[in-house]
């Protein structure tokens, strides 16, 4: 099986971090180790190229910050000729309209956007986007459907590759409550993400403040980091619910912290595959999810966890009110082992790794240019 040169183009804000960006830097790392070369390319000392690093991996920085921009597709072809890139994977559009026309001048066999969540709508522009690109990554049916309803889309374009999980060997359990300062006998709820409207967490706290009379106490831990930060710990002051709910930052170790919860529980309003949902099933613990995108390919309702209706506080209340009344239950119970099960088989970085190889294979015969 041939051994490609694969660029990987992400040009994320500098700061910012998430499933796209972990997905790439698992992905090329997976390649690295079956004998691919693997290029992750992005803003100069961005999050995004250290974390890459971290993993000894080869970095290039690459500062893409506008659209069809003359100097900089001429710049990435060069770069693209350098190192003989078979396979080109871009993120963002800015991606596609930069690295992606470079690649198509420099004639690199294969040019593929990933997409996680949906980035493009029916608009003339975005099918002009995607007329560079000879086919379309998505992590859920759902996002694929959606781009497969455009009247312009070919049907072949987009390919379904599930994320795959990897969690470490070892994972150390952390006394959550002692570490933040939680009373003994409260269940805990664990949620995780950007601080971002997309998240939904405005939502989860408005739903903690409807909750009343709970037949025993519970808090929640919000991981993660954002530009909503104060608007949310205003929410929280507001409703008086500082003794209640956290906002904990990001977390290094976030599968610590999901094993060491009681439930799991994710309101986005919008998600491709969600990480979150994906690790903790996996660390077979309860999961409580809205039903957006991917959630229902990951989970069966009641039997591997439990879907809540999206973008509505009612729904997300009495799911807190269901895992607080039986937290006990041999039912939910079931749910953790059969949820662990189903992940274990279905959404492994090996099985991921192989389809992406599959994948590549299959359009570099297809689209060979050289």
């Amino acid at each position: 099986m041939k051994k490609f040169n694969i660029f990987f183009s992400n040009s994320i804000s500098s700061h910012k971090w998430g499933g796209g960006e972990k997905w790439m830097v698992t992905a090329a790392n997976g390649l690295k180790k079956r004998g691919h070369n693997t290029i992750l390319s992005g803003k100069a000392s961005s999050e995004f190229l250290l974390r890459a690093q971290n993993e000894n991996l080869d970095t290039l920085p690459l500062n893409i910050y506008a659209d069809y921009n003359p100097l900089k597709i001429w710049y990435t072809k060069k770069i693209l000729q350098k190192h003989a890139i078979d396979v080109i994977v871009l993120n963002l559009n800015k991606d596609i309209r930069v690295a992606g026309i470079a690649a198509r001048l420099a004639k690199v066999p294969v040019i593929i956007a990933r997409n996680g969540i949906q980035l493009f709508s029916n608009k003339w522009k975005y099918k002009k986007t995607i007329s560079i690109v000879d086919g379309i990554i998505t992590n859920s049916k759902s996002i694929q459907n959606a781009y497969n309803e455009f009247p312009w889309m070919n049907k072949k374009k987009t390919t379904v590759i599930y994320n795959g999980l990897k969690l470490r060997k070892t994972i150390v359990m952390y006394d959550i409550r002692k570490k933040w300062d939680i009373k003994k006998d409260s269940l805990v709820f664990v949620a995780a993400g950007r601080l971002t409207h997309q998240k939904g967490f405005d939502l989860l706290i408005e739903a903690a403040s409807k909750v009343k009379n709970p037949s025993k106490p519970f808090s929640i831990l919000i991981a993660g980091a954002g530009k909503d930060y104060d608007q949310l710990s205003n929410q929280i002051i507001k409703n008086k619910l500082t003794n209640k709910i956290k906002l904990i930052g990001f977390q290094e170790n976030l599968d610590s912290i999901l094993k060491s919860a009681d439930f799991v529980i994710m309101p986005s309003r919008q998600e491709g595959m969600p990480n979150v949902v994906m690790e903790g099933m996996a660390l077979g613990r309860p999961v409580f999810a809205a039903n957006v995108n991917g959630v229902p390919e990951l989970m069966d309702h009641m039997k591997t966890g439990y879907i809540f209706e999206p973008l509505n506080v009612d729904a997300i209340t009495q799911a807190i009110e269901f895992a607080i009344e039986n937290h006990k239950s041999e039912k939910i119970s079931n749910w953790c082992v059969s949820a662990k099960q189903h992940i274990a088989k279905n959404f492994t970085i090996e099985k991921m790794l192989d389809n992406l190889e599959d994948y590549f294979h299959y359009q570099y015969t297809l689209n060979n240019r050289k």
